[in-house]
């Protein structure tokens, strides 16, 4: 007979807080009282709830992960488990994580492979169970996407610098997500176009991300997201590009010949599952920014060879006239590595096994 146990569950950053919504789903058919928090949200951790708790997951966010460390701080003082959970490898590892780190009671790994960083980095103890949940999510999403066959619908959104009567709807589509950073996704967006404005019968279809919002607690947040967004549409005025701004990661990739990546996306993951056709820009900017978020430079997907990395320019315009070719090797050869890195898990629910480990903690 299972022991009844209260747990809390946030995560600030998106794809996380949707790995924290399906482990609380499991816990409340596990018989747990479950408490998710709003992903998304700042100053959620109330001293006076939390103490009540008998265990706290949380995630470690990117740029806010002072979100979940006041969780874990108020956790720490009432001796309460907390655990950690990665969306995706070397979530652990986030710099501002680091002093809390060996009060943490355990990792839920990424991958089975970050076992020895978490150790360097501080943590007593860590576990592998399987990708994490909302990895099957994001999978789902993008096969549903490819399921619709949303090309017809990007063609009548077309915008850019060429009559829309010279447009065929046979060109081929570049897919570029953005990422929570304004400045770097302008700096991303201007290498694409570069490259793109030398291409023939090509178009940029740009899905920004939606954490890429201001602070409005932070002085003059405001100001810099208008002009940047101002100069990004200038930008995209040299190109020929779909106005897929609404669209989520996951339908840009579905509709995408080949898709760029230029941080540490979870739509490059369900990407390397559906063998999406990708191209990883592993250049100084983007292994500063990925550095910043978690103390390491490289990206595991390009790593594994789920996309090719490429680090300049001309390299990135010779990966991608390979890729769009219309016998391409160099596609193959990336269906095959994908195939290999990231096979089909026979098992996508992990968030059951996460909470079955959790309880072993609280059995009488």
């Amino acid at each position: 007979r299972r022991h009844k146990v209260k747990i809390g569950f946030y995560c600030f950053d998106n794809a996380g807080g949707d790995a924290m919504k399906l482990l609380a789903e499991a816990a409340f058919k596990a018989g747990h009282e479950d408490v998710l928090f709003s992903k998304q949200t700042r100053g959620l951790a109330l001293e006076e709830e939390i103490a009540g708790f008998d265990a706290m997951v949380t995630g470690l966010s990117s740029f806010e992960t002072e979100q979940e460390l006041a969780f874990a701080e108020i956790c720490l003082r009432h001796n309460i488990p907390w655990y950690v959970f990665e969306d995706v490898p070397g979530a652990c590892l986030r710099p501002k994580a680091k002093d809390l780190a060996p009060r943490a009671k355990l990792v839920f790994l990424a991958l089975p492979s970050g076992a020895d960083d978490a150790r360097e980095f501080g943590y007593p103890g860590s576990v592998y169970l399987g990708p994490p949940p909302q990895w099957r999510l994001e999978y789902e999403k993008l096969m549903q996407a490819r399921a619709e066959n949303r090309r017809g619908q990007m063609w009548k959104s077309v915008f850019g610098g060429i009559a829309l009567a010279g447009l065929s709807t046979n060109d081929k589509v570049v897919g570029l997500i953005g990422g929570k950073d304004p400045e770097e996704n302008n700096r991303v967006i201007r290498i694409v176009a570069t490259v793109l404005e030398s291409m023939d019968n090509t178009v940029l279809a740009f899905s920004p991300h939606q954490g890429e919002r201001p602070n409005p607690e932070k002085p003059g947040d405001v100001e810099l997201f208008d002009r940047l967004l101002r100069e990004r549409s200038q930008m995209l005025e040299k190109v020929v590009w779909a106005n897929t701004t609404g669209w989520t990661g996951a339908q840009v990739a579905g509709a995408a010949d080949v898709m760029v990546y230029a941080s540490g996306t979870n739509i490059s993951i369900a990407g390397a599952y559906a063998r999406v056709p990708a191209v990883y820009l592993d250049d100084e900017g983007v292994r500063a920014r990925i550095k910043a978020q978690s103390g390491q430079d490289k990206w595991f997907v390009a790593e594994l060879g789920g996309a090719y990395r490429v680090s300049s320019l001309l390299d990135l315009k010779s990966a991608l006239n390979a890729l769009l070719g219309s016998s391409s090797l160099a596609r193959q050869d990336l269906h095959h590595s994908q195939e290999n890195a990231f096979p089909l898990p026979g098992e996508w629910h992990t968030e059951h096994k996460i909470i079955r480990f959790v309880e072993q903690t609280f059995r009488p």
